[in-house]
């Protein structure tokens, strides 16, 4: 099954420097599965073709690629390696939803931005906790910023699932601010800063070469100067920028893993002849019936996908809110097709597709994992409902 192309010339053209490193990765995808371990080389061969500069705008030289055209490149990259599409695509998120809401003070947007064109800086939000779970639920988080004398504060918490941990550059911090305000902030440290520490604490069933692992913050001093947001808790949910750019790159990497398996088993049933057998399995009407099954749930999922992603980089700041509900769906549709694709790949490749040595048990492990992040099925389906249903007549009077 051939990739959409990108929208644009910008998004092609990253898609042709990361295919002759493809084969390297897929290597690099199976040996940091089984250990657990975070893939360096990986990232830095993306760092090497600009892919962490993507979205970065041009005028802080970056390439300013659409989020539809990071969709399609995220969905290529997936394709060998889900794990490194899903970490990375943490990173491409916290940059490019800036570029949209252009909430950060100027100074350290540059600062930032510059250091991941410059430097291959890496980014990521750090918000989720032991007992908060993800903001997303609501909660005060237990991470806490207290003053430390004039523009000085003391950040004291535990982070968890804080993706890309071993090589972030900047950990963009969601703290409670403890001076009485009541005001919630996220806060960039970088890495270098001292009473950071990382746990490594990764140790799951998919996704395993994330590093995710928990990180604490144990007196780190920042300044004034550090702070990208600080706002009243009802103003503290996450802006739909970050919901879109959040969701439809979790969403690549779910349909690039779809259209890995689905490509397995299509090869798989073209050349299986059992012992015996007049000839391939994918002969056999049942098998045939299965095969256009899988490939029409994955032409369903991508359509909306780039619909929606494209749909998304037409409107403007003031509108994009509207897509709420089609992102949420978008989200939930490829997650759940995702999973129902690799599920049917494996029942027709069958007890083969359990063996270590193949990549259908990586695939089946990996895929479930974006069930697991924003939004989840009973968030995703009440802002679609509420678009639907919302405001209810008051029938009480």
């Amino acid at each position: 099954m051939s990739p959409v192309p990108p929208v644009n010339d910008a998004g092609r053209a990253l898609i042709q420097r990361l295919e002759p490193h493809l084969p390297k990765l897929a290597e690099f995808a199976e040996i940091h599965d089984r250990d657990a371990s975070f893939p360096f080389a990986s990232f830095q061969m993306l760092r090497d073709i600009g892919w962490m500069a993507a979205p970065i705008p041009r005028e802080y030289g970056g390439e300013e690629c659409s989020l539809a055209d990071l969709v399609a490149a995220q969905t290529a990259l997936a394709r060998v390696d889900m794990a490194l599409a899903f970490a990375c695509g943490m990173h491409l998120m916290s940059v490019g939803s800036e570029r949209s809401n252009r909430s950060w003070p100027e100074q350290l947007r540059e600062r930032i931005f510059r250091s991941v064109v410059d430097d291959g800086a890496l980014c990521n939000q750090v918000a989720s906790e032991p007992e908060l779970g993800s903001p997303q639920g609501g909660g005060r988080p237990q991470t806490a910023l207290t003053p430390d004398g004039p523009g000085r504060w003391r950040i004291n918490g535990r982070k968890s699932f804080t993706t890309l941990a071993p090589d972030l550059t900047w950990f963009l911090t969601y703290c409670a601010v403890e001076d009485g305000s009541g005001k919630l902030a996220r806060v960039a440290v970088h890495r270098d800063s001292p009473g950071l520490r990382i746990e490594e604490t990764w140790d799951v069933v998919g996704l395993r070469a994330t590093g995710s692992h928990d990180v604490w913050f144990e007196n780190v001093l920042i300044t004034d100067d550090e702070f990208l947001v600080r706002q009243d808790p009802a103003q503290a949910g996450q802006r739909h920028g970050d919901f879109a750019w959040f969701a439809l790159l979790v969403s690549a990497a779910s349909l690039g893993v779809a259209e890995a398996a689905r490509d397995y088993t299509v090869d798989f049933a073209r050349h299986r002849r059992p012992g015996g057998a007049p000839g391939v399995i994918g002969s056999l009407p049942t098998v045939r019936a299965q095969v256009g099954e899988i490939d029409l749930r994955i032409m369903s999922a991508r359509a909306l996908l780039h619909e929606t992603a494209s749909a998304w980089d037409q409107l403007d700041a003031e509108t994009r809110f509207k897509l709420g509900p089609r992102v949420a769906a978008t989200k939930l549709h490829t997650g759940d097709t995702a999973v129902d694709v690799v599920d049917r790949c494996m029942r027709l490749v069958g007890g083969i597709s359990l063996h270590r040595s193949q990549p259908l048990e990586r695939y089946y492990r990996d895929v479930r994992g974006p069930l697991h992040n924003p939004p989840i099925t009973p968030r995703g389906l009440e802002v679609i409902a509420a678009a639907a249903l919302d405001p209810l007549p008051d029938v009480t009077s």
